[in-house]
Formats: structure tokens, sequence, C-alpha cells
């Protein structure tokens, strides 16, 4: 048997931005996907008959990293929820690309780079040409990382990413960033809608959006908060990046990808925290709180017919699990 588990990811700044130019900060939080896979007699998923037309992402993943000729029964288990905005999709095809690697034998090693790269183009493939390698990189990497539109000179340069898309051609740098304790040791509450949300609909209708001026500048704002947070967040001030994830929530509801839902979320939790936002494509999903007072949060959601999960930075990305 080869088993590999990897991290879901919140964004705390530059959701939708990111493919606008924008740079995207994204933590690994300790919620995670694992994938065991054993040999079979024809493919498998879950114990029932492997369809690859229905499970775009694996089907790439098996194309790139599997072999067709030997078949696998492939098990998924995952404490993240789905299609909730916190990268579900990119854990599971991060840790299917790691296992997959193992079961034929690679160096895991040598492999992190070319696993990002893969599960990234099965992201994209998925969502109609349409992702940034947000997602993919920090269930590869763990930690805190940056993703931007050129290379950051004061931050750890992992590698580059380049997509031909239906809104041309894109280019990222994908960067590591280190966390002071002050910050990374403070609980990190999720708080779920319950209401799914797709990132492939949220990023069409931002698209189509983004021929306003009004919407453009709300974009821009967006921009501009992600990149002074980077600063921010390197000092480990919580005052000073819950600030920063609240107003850039306010700037989120102007260009339409938050909901009701996600901003009573935020209203109840605020009092015990030191900043909340979406995280995530929004429409649905989730929120993102960081806060001393997690299990005060988890009630106010709980409240408000939300699902809390409290959980923490994750430092370790993908991994072999045995």
């Amino acid at each position: 048997m080869w088993s590999a588990d990897a991290p879901a990811k919140a964004i705390l700044f530059g959701e939708h931005a990111v493919l606008y130019g924008a740079p995207a900060i994204a933590i690994a939080i300790d919620l995670r996907a694992s994938v065991s896979l054993e040999k079979s007699e024809k493919w498998l998923l879950n114990g029932d008959a492997f369809n690859p037309l229905l499970n775009p992402h694996l089907g790439h993943l098996i194309s790139e990293f599997g072999d067709l000729d030997n078949p696998l029964s492939i098990s998924i288990d995952s404490t993240i929820p789905m299609a909730a905005g916190l990268g579900s999709s990119a854990a599971l095809s991060v840790a299917s690309g790691m296992a997959l690697s193992a079961s034929r034998g690679h160096n895991s090693v040598t492999s992190i780079e070319s696993l990002a790269r893969a599960a990234h183009r099965a992201e994209a493939s998925a969502q109609g040409g349409r992702a940034s390698p947000t997602d993919t990189s920090v269930s590869t990497l763990g930690g805190a990382v940056i993703v931007s539109s050129s290379r950051i000179k004061s931050l750890e340069h992992r590698w580059a990413i380049d997509l031909e898309s239906p809104d041309g051609s894109k280019h990222w740098d994908v960067h590591s960033l280190s966390i002071p304790s002050s910050l990374s040791r403070i609980p990190i509450v999720i708080g779920f809608t319950g209401i799914s949300s797709s990132t492939k609909k949220m990023v069409e209708m931002v698209a189509n959006n983004m021929q306003t001026s009004s919407f453009r500048l709300a974009m821009e704002k967006v921009s501009e908060i992600s990149q002074k947070s980077i600063d921010i967040l390197s000092t480990g001030n919580p005052e000073a990046i819950g600030d920063a994830m609240t107003r850039c929530h306010s700037l989120l509801q102007k260009i339409g990808v938050s909901s009701t839902e996600l901003d009573n979320l935020i209203d109840a939790v605020l009092p015990f925290s030191f900043g909340a936002k979406l995280t995530g494509a929004g429409g649905g999903g989730c929120i993102i709180a960081l806060s001393n007072e997690p299990q005060a949060c988890a009630e106010e959601i709980n409240k408000c017919g939300g699902i809390p999960y409290i959980t923490s930075f994750a430092e370790i990305g993908v991994k072999i699990s045995s």
C-alpha cells in the first residue's frame, strides 16, 4: 500500500485578484486529505469502478504519475469540507500525485516541484483553464505561500508557473514565507456556511464583471492590501493582520463574492477575533478568523447555523504516510 496526505489551505489575502496580477497570501491549515493506493485487478475509487470523466483531477494525475496498465484501488479520506473554499480538490490532487508517484518508485523529495506543477495542471483542466497555482502550491509546501505575477526578492522563491487561459497568458511566481511564532501559534477558526461554492462559476463571474470600472477599482484595492500584508505578516503582529483581513472582506463584498451567510458569520466572530474574512472563491464556503478565543468563535458560528472548525497553521505540506 502507498499512502500520502496533504493539508487544506486558507487564503488570507488576494483571492480572485491573484488571477489579475495581485499577490495571493495563503496558509496551510491542519485539515488534511489522505489518499491510499493498493494493487488491484481494475481501477477502483473507494470500492467503485473509477470513471476518469467523473473525476477529472484523478484522471489527469494518473496519466502523469500512474501506469494505466497496472490498475490500483484508490481510497480517499479527508477532514476538509468539499466545495468550501479550503482547497479540498487541490489537497486531494497533491496527495494523489504523491501516492501515485510513490507507487511508481519515484523519489518524492526531488519531485516536489513537478508534483506541484502536475497538480496545478489537473486543477486548471478541471476549471476550464482558469486556476492559479495557489491551492496546489500550499498543499505541496505547507506553511505560508505567496503567489504573485513577478518574483519578490525579499522572499524565498520556489518555482514559476505559466498557464495559457481563456483570459490570455498567465505567469505566477511561487514563494515561501516564514511566519513568526507570535502569529503561527494563534488558533485559526474556520466557519463553514454549509453552502457549496463553485470556484469555476465564481471565477467566471468575476471575469465578466471586470468589464466595469467600479469593480476594477475594488479589485485594485484588494491587490493593495495584499501587497502591504506581506510585510505585516513578517512582523507577526496579529492585530495588524486581523485589521487587514476585515478591511479585505469589505472589498470582497463590493465585488460581489460574499453572501449573507458569510457576512453573518463574520459579524458573529469579530467580537472574539483579531479579524475575519471570507476565504476562497466566495458565494458560499467559509470564513477564516484569527482568534485567541476559538471556542467562543465556534459557539457563535454554531448559533448562526454554520459549522465551526478550530484548527492551526500547518507547517508540513504533502507527505508520505506509510
